[in-house]
């Protein structure tokens, strides 16, 4: 039987997503997340604190993220969500998705 205190532990990515970011562009996140899971990464941690709103886009990149990170016992989680965001995720059904964790 194995013991559960020497099993490996997911191997967590965190990455910070900002209006400037998104004002670039997608293609750069969605290039910096798939080099994340092709390294290894089972968790994605992706902070919002400096989003204003998020994009249907986003969404979409973080959903193609999370179902890779799925098949290997992973996810998405996102933190720090405003309210508008939170909302639209609860409004969505992605709250069920993503780990949420809205801002202080």
């Amino acid at each position: 039987m194995p013991n559960p205190a020497h099993s490996p532990l997911p191997q967590k990515a965190i990455v910070t997503v900002t209006d400037a970011l998104l004002a670039e562009g997608l293609t750069g996140l969605r290039w910096q997340l798939r080099d994340l899971v092709m390294d290894g990464a089972c968790l994605v941690v992706v902070d919002v604190s400096d989003v204003d709103q998020i994009s249907s886009t986003l969404l979409a990149a973080l959903l193609d993220t999370h179902r890779v990170c799925r098949r290997r016992g992973g996810g998405v989680a996102i933190l720090h969500a405003n309210r508008k965001t939170a909302e639209l995720l609860q409004r969505t059904g992605l709250d069920k998705v993503f780990a949420v964790e809205e801002a202080a």
